[in-house]
């Protein structure tokens, strides 16, 4: 009996430890639920005012449609070049079905671990996408050396059942990363793998008309007399989906046209030869460049003409390479934002002249409790009500604001007048939130969108970029201030920006609460757990 009762105690205590273990491994996956919920797509939601009939398919009704396959051209925004095999039920079959309406604008698709991609009607299903059998041609991984464009064929987008990355081969296909959007390239060049969402359970088709990318700009006014040599960058508000084409000839961009920013920015810091990839365009004549944006779920930006005298005689110099003396304005490309809660837009400040000797930035919010910024000018609305976003040049005290979410009055004629800048207004952008990539995602893949798309870097303040944040005394004189007396809203206070006052998007608060109670219902089980099996083994001694 003895031996018995010591074997039993023994299993009962194994048991227990088991029970532990289960538990404690349960609890981590609350802690990280991506992992929980990856790959849980097992159905798909076809919702929004775009469409007359939303519905709802489970994957065997998915599979019992009739299935499209094919080999898909692919280039990533590192850039590198792949193949994608991949079969699934057309898109457009799904959204005939949906009863898809003729003022639909735009399609959003959503996974099941929380990332998404927009795009347009236009781009996704009226613009022909190819597959390039060329594509590899002239060199067979760098995405930044174009490929041939010959014997291309029309190929479908789909939501694909099975799929195989990096590989033509339909025998290595899975469904590993169903169901996953998966669309061809409307170029040789185009860079699409970054819209290869992973896991999508939801498509929401809106009405919503697009917003319009910001036009590009060079380094250098356009007019200016530069010497032979001289090296011309170009640049856009993000450097990332939003893709600069660009010709010199005189003709106007395509997509077909030379790409600019092929190696996007969320690589920059990850690689030593951006500007090997992103070429400079070299000045060696009187030269015009003539750009346009193009990008995912927006419309393309105006194009813009910069034209650059070369000088012959050699008297003229670089004037990237010459002091341009103190900041003597600034402005902003928004003088008013009308964002929901939760809702984040980039400001993007411009100070002249573009060679000021100090381009530091100070940027801060008449009410974090409304609106929030950081010092890269990322505005997050965190409340109800009106706050006025102030940017100031650290040197000179030259002042631009933005209302966010002011009255519908002529606020913005207001806010206008109280912007101190020279040359032109830049041109008005749309309100967009794009997503970045965390680190650590293989930049040779970065076909999973779940990485690729996560959030945005400037939604946190890292220690080092946070020097630029201004308290109240040093902003002096605020010209936010004065449009803020202008508003009918109660009491307002100038609030010192830092980084814990960026608040948690709600959705992630929300679940780290009830991540939060579930563990705290675990550690009473567990305590409960732990004072029976004491009672246990004390009644049996």
């Amino acid at each position: 009996m003895a031996a018995n009762y010591t074997g039993l105690r023994k299993t009962n205590l194994k048991l227990f430890i088991f029970g532990w273990l289960l538990i404690w491994f349960l609890a981590g996956l609350a802690v990280v639920p991506d992992f929980a919920i990856a790959g849980d797509a097992n159905s798909i939601e076809i919702t929004g005012e775009g469409v007359a009939q939303p519905l709802t398919l489970s994957i065997n009704q998915l599979e019992a449609m009739e299935q499209y396959e094919h080999v898909y051209s692919v280039i990533n925004t590192w850039p590198t070049k792949r193949w994608y095999t991949a079969r699934g039920v057309k898109l457009r079959d799904l959204l005939n079905q949906a009863g898809i309406k003729d003022n639909a604008t735009l399609i959003k698709f959503m996974s099941s671990d929380g990332y998404e991609v927009t795009l347009t009607v236009k781009e996704l299903l009226q613009d022909k996408r190819y597959y390039f059998p060329g594509l590899k041609d002239n060199h067979p991984t760098d995405g930044s050396i174009p490929g041939s464009p010959r014997d291309a064929e029309e190929v479908e987008p789909i939501l694909a059942l099975v799929s195989a990355e990096g590989s033509d081969d339909p025998a290595d296909m899975n469904d590993r990363d169903a169901l996953m959007l998966v669309i061809g390239q409307r170029a040789v060049t185009e860079q699409t793998n970054n819209l290869f969402l992973k896991y999508v359970n939801k498509i929401e088709v809106l009405v919503t008309p697009p917003e319009r990318w910001d036009s590009p700009k060079a380094n250098i006014p356009s007019g200016t007399v530069v010497p032979v040599g001289t090296e011309i960058e170009l640049s856009n508000k993000n450097n990332n989906e939003d893709k600069i084409y660009y010709t010199t000839d005189g003709s106007t961009p395509t997509i077909n046209s030379p790409m600019f920013n092929w190696s996007a920015s969320r690589w920059w810091d990850q690689r030593g030869d951006v500007k090997s990839v992103n070429k400079p365009i070299e000045v060696k004549e009187d030269t015009v460049i003539k750009m346009i944006t193009i990008g995912p779920g927006k419309l393309d930006s105006e194009v813009v003409t910069f034209k650059f005298t070369a000088d012959m005689s050699g008297k003229a110099v670089d004037p990237t390479k010459v002091p341009g003396g103190p900041p003597t304005g600034i402005s902003l490309d928004r003088n008013r934002l009308d964002l929901p809660v939760g809702g984040t837009y980039r400001l993007e400040a411009t100070v002249t002249p573009f060679n000021a000797t100090n381009q530091d930035l100070i940027w801060s919010s008449s009410d974090t409790r409304v609106a929030t910024v950081d010092n890269r000018g990322l505005v997050t609305v965190v409340g109800l009500g009106t706050a006025v976003i102030t940017v100031t040049t650290a040197e000179g005290n030259h002042k631009a604001i933005c209302v966010v979410n002011g009255p519908d009055e002529e606020q913005d004629e207001e806010a206008a007048s109280l912007t101190s800048s020279t040359g032109p207004e830049p041109p008005e952008p749309a309100v967009q939130q794009l997503p970045q990539p965390q680190a650590g995602v293989n930049p040779v893949a970065d076909s999973n969108t779940s990485a690729a798309a996560a959030l945005p870097a400037e939604s946190t303040i890292p220690e080092d970029r946070a020097q630029y944040l201004a308290k109240k005394e040093e902003i002096g004189s605020d010209p936010g201030q004065e449009a803020v007396a202008q508003l009918p809203t109660d009491n307002w206070r100038v609030f010192e920006m830092s980084a814990d006052t960026i608040p948690l998007p709600l959705k992630v608060a929300e679940d780290r609460m009830k991540i939060y109670s579930t563990i705290m219902l675990l550690l009473f089980f567990l305590s409960g757990a732990g004072q029976k099996y004491a009672q246990f083994t004390k009644e049996r001694l």
